[in-house]
């Protein structure tokens, strides 16, 4: 199936959009990710120093994974989802630390699926798969989903087609957990409060997430409601500002092996994204949205 097909198919990015950016090289993201290849918004609270220090962002990140497991109620025998689990540093955190009975990740980049099952983790599965196309067979306690809710989008569609893919979204998580069980989101999204032309949106499709777009927060609410209680909401975006600078000049301090890895304009692009994304967060044109929600005991329909 090619590409304009699977889009017409499905909302937002296809496995071939996904690789477009993932799939560069593990080897050249571990140039200047955390240890971890934690590829999304770390959590700052409390960390003082430069975001370049490998030491600070590893315990930034390292947080924040903590943060999300916690929010979603993973414990010691639990069941977790994670839904785009990337390079694996969640599904690690939980098999390591937290004790889960079982957890599974979903991806749809190969690269990092081919990494995930190299870390050869116990209790732990993942899947090269869409979420909708994954059918469990038992539940689970929680879901944790960071920095996949951008691709479920693309900027072709209407407003209300969106809030239809998101509803579906969380139709399927909600289908998946229990009665009050939680889902930990992480996403970046558009301030609401801010009128935007079409630079910022036009930016993140074009140079960071092909076929995607980005979700405001009223989208969210709307098409969780059904579903879902929203009962912690943590606006981040100095966070993933702080994360950006630490990124960039982490792949600065690497130029001559990322060179060496990608070429110069792989390098170059990469460069100009961490540079640009910065001072999109620092004008408040995007924003980084941490929320739990709380599945309801039953659907509501009023």
């Amino acid at each position: 199936m090619n590409t304009q097909t699977d889009r017409r198919r499905r909302a937002g990015a296809t496995a071939t959009d996904i690789e477009a950016h993932y799939d560069v090289g593990g080897d050249f993201y571990a140039l200047w990710l955390d240890p971890g290849l934690t590829y999304s918004c770390a959590l700052w609270d409390g960390i003082v120093g430069s975001p370049a220090r490998t030491d600070l962002l590893a315990a930034a990140q390292h947080a924040k994974l903590r943060y999300h497991l916690d929010q979603a109620g993973i414990t010691a025998g639990g069941r977790l989802l994670d839904i785009g689990c990337g390079w694996g540093s969640l599904l690690r955190t939980a098999a390591e630390e937290t004790g889960v009975r079982h957890a599974v990740g979903l991806t749809l980049s190969a690269d990092q699926h081919a990494h995930v099952r190299s870390l050869g983790l116990p209790r732990v599965d993942v899947e090269l798969r869409d979420w909708r196309d994954h059918e469990p067979d038992d539940p689970y306690d929680g879901i944790v989903s960071i920095g996949a809710f951008e691709h479920f989008t693309h900027q072709a569609m209407s407003h209300e087609e969106r809030i239809g893919a998101y509803r579906a979204f969380f139709e399927r998580c909600a289908g998946w957990l229990p009665p009050m069980g939680r889902l930990s989101l992480q996403t970046i999204a558009l301030a609401d409060h801010a009128d935007h032309d079409d630079s910022v949106p036009d930016f993140f499709a074009r140079e960071v997430f092909p076929g995607s777009a980005l979700p405001r927060l009223s989208e969210i609410a709307t098409a969780c409601e059904p579903y879902f209680a929203i009962t912690t909401l943590r606006e981040d975006g100095a966070d993933y500002a702080r994360t950006l600078r630490g990124w960039s000049a982490r792949l600065f301090q690497a130029r001559e092996e990322a060179l060496r890895l990608v070429g110069p304009d792989t390098y170059r692009r990469y460069r100009t994204y961490l540079r640009a994304s910065e001072i999109v967060f620092l004008r408040q044109a995007s924003t980084l949205y941490r929320i739990t929600l709380r599945r309801w005991p039953a659907r509501r329909t009023g």
